[in-house]
């Protein structure tokens, strides 16, 4: 009797502990907790099985390949020799200023662009259709890789009104495949320190919230950038900015 009303209490410790549980179970919009704890499992169950793939194979198995979907530009790039900008980075760290310079050189048939941070310092050469020297024909319209620059990245010369993009990046390894969707989408066209900018938001499909970003209609830079924890202004550039003018400050 004594072991069948210490198993019945332990029985009945664990019931309650399983019930306080799922009364902490998150719940998502338009859902009920169950329908959420089931999302939340499969989700979990999906990243682990993935992860467990990926951490036991080593490096040199596995695949990568970018998928850009089609990417039609409607400006040409607008940096000139001698332009100068900087952005002030706000994050948890606190202030930290990026300054970029625009040159020319013989040895590239477009602009040099210099990025300081810090002590920290990186040239590249942007060719006039926005592509990394090096890149032509390729991918490379979302960024420049390990060079990307938070000033320009050759995406920024397709924005527009109703912009609208995506690039997928596969993984494969022991016969799974994984593909991470960034989608590019265009919020309309609106006023920003005194300038006409494109808000577009770039997200994943890990449903994390989207990253915004503001790009200047005339010069195809990057005005603001809201990346969460992190954000981004052009504090100083070759055309006036009136950000007492604007929300995003």
């Amino acid at each position: 009797m004594k072991k069948e009303g210490k198993a019945t209490g332990t029985a009945q410790a664990i019931a309650g502990a399983l019930s306080s549980a799922y009364q902490h179970v998150p719940v998502f919009p338009y859902l009920d907790r169950a329908t959420s704890l089931i999302l939340i499992i499969c989700v979990l169950g999906y990243f682990g099985f993935t992860a467990y793939i990926f951490l036991n194979t080593s490096p040199e198995d596995i695949q990568a390949k970018v998928l850009e979907g089609n990417l039609t530009k409607n400006s040409a790039l607008a940096l000139l020799p001698g332009e100068r900008y900087l952005y002030d980075l706000q994050s948890p760290d606190g202030v930290q200023q990026v300054a970029y310079s625009v040159g020319s050189s013989q040895s590239c048939a477009g602009v040099v662009v210099k990025e300081a941070a810090g002590q920290a310092s990186q040239s590249i050469c942007i060719l006039k259709s926005g592509m990394l020297a090096g890149t032509e024909g390729g991918t490379g319209n979302a960024n420049f890789g390990n060079q990307s620059i938070l000033l320009f990245s050759p995406w920024m010369l397709a924005a527009s009104e109703n912009f609208s993009w995506s690039v997928d990046n596969v993984y494969s390894a022991r016969g799974v495949e994984m593909t991470i969707t960034t989608r590019f989408e265009s919020k309309g066209k609106q006023q920003l320190a005194g300038r006409d900018a494109y808000e577009i938001d770039v997200g994943d499909s890990s449903g994390a919230a989207p990253a915004r970003f503001f790009i200047d209609s005339e010069k195809r830079v990057l005005l603001f950038a809201d990346l969460g924890n992190v954000t981004a202004r052009l504090a100083s550039a070759p055309f006036a900015l009136d950000w007492n003018a604007s929300a995003q400050n």
